[in-house]
């Protein structure tokens, strides 16, 4: 299981409600993701992520899933405002 958090670019930013469906879409067999959840977090500009993975090591997941994530952060247009918090050891889309 890896943790992320999207923040939001801007103030005015809300969440989109089919966050999970942008981030599953992006998705590819050689992910190796089994899941992904994606709720609202404490305040309107961040969302919580959780991944589960079937990698070997925690390292490999961790790096799986940021993957994947970055992607969907580059490739989805209703995710065009929101980006990795800085403990994702990547600061948005174009990292990869």
């Amino acid at each position: 299981m890896i943790t992320f958090q999207l923040i939001g670019s801007c103030e005015a930013v809300t969440a989109p409600s089919d966050v999970r469906d942008f981030l599953t879409a992006h998705l590819a067999p050689a992910d190796r993701i089994e899941h992904v959840t994606a709720t609202a977090g404490a305040s309107a500009d961040r969302i919580d992520l959780v991944f589960f993975t079937l990698a070997d090591t925690e390292a490999e997941a961790l790096l799986t899933a940021r993957g994947a994530c970055l992607r969907a952060l580059d490739r989805a247009p209703g995710l065009i405002a929101w980006r990795l918090s800085g403990g994702a050891t990547g600061d948005g889309p174009g990292i990869h």
